[in-house]
């Protein structure tokens, strides 16, 4: 099964993403990470990619296609994977059905985690971040009670330039426009609203139960 996980920033996908990697058992890859993983190769597609980030440029919509579709094809990808941040267009979408038919395996499934825009400024405009181990804490939640250190390395916290709340919506807005279309696409049993403003292990919970029935003999017996 090929899972395509989305959320507006700040409904909790990195969360969400690992929990459901180790459940499944199968690997986790965000666009970033298969960008910059062909440029560390070396391959034709990378240096391609790396020659349009120098220039400032779009890496095309053919050129992420043709990565996602070279991970699909390695043997650890055999069981499925969950994509984050692909697809980003309808063009992309579409692309990555014709593939799945073509190789005789079944329609991707999307996990949706809807979260209210106010809540995702909330909890934005209320994070700091640890530059160094990158582990994320919420200023309303107390858990940081008196200090500013992390409890993982003691570095000082920080935060984020893009957490702003003028920065948020504009962030927001962007995404509504991205994947309204792309969610569109899928429907019916293919499609997993999960409700995203519930603490973490709820929300893992839903998308368990959502899934399980799709899961047939690889269903997790945990």
């Amino acid at each position: 099964m090929v899972i395509l996980l989305f959320g507006p920033p700040g409904s909790g996908k990195g969360t969400q993403s690992r929990l459901l990697s180790s459940w499944l058992g199968v690997p986790a890859l965000s666009t970033g990470e298969m960008l910059r993983s062909e440029v560390a190769e070396g391959t034709d597609l990378g240096r391609a990619v790396s020659e349009l980030l120098a220039t400032g440029k779009f890496v095309s919509d053919e050129l992420v296609n043709q990565i996602v579709v070279r991970k699909l094809l390695q043997p650890d990808h055999a069981r499925g994977c969950l994509l984050d941040g692909y697809p980003r267009t309808v063009q992309q979408a579409e692309h990555l059905e014709q593939f799945l038919a073509s190789a005789g395996k079944n329609r991707s499934h999307v996990v949706h985690l809807d979260v209210p825009s106010e809540m995702i400024v909330a909890r934005l405009t209320n994070r700091l971040q640890c530059p160094n181990c990158k582990r994320i804490y919420n200023v309303s939640s107390g858990e940081l009670r008196w200090t500013t250190e992390c409890g993982e390395c003691g570095a000082l916290l920080e935060r984020r330039a893009d957490d702003r709340e003028a920065v948020i919506l504009q962030r927001l807005h962007t995404y509504h426009d991205i994947t309204g279309p792309i969610l569109r696409l899928y429907n019916g049993e293919h499609y997993h609203r999960i409700e995203g403003t519930l603490p973490p292990e709820d929300v893992f919970l839903q998308i368990q139960q959502s899934l399980r029935p799709h899961l047939g003999p690889l269903t997790p017996s945990y």
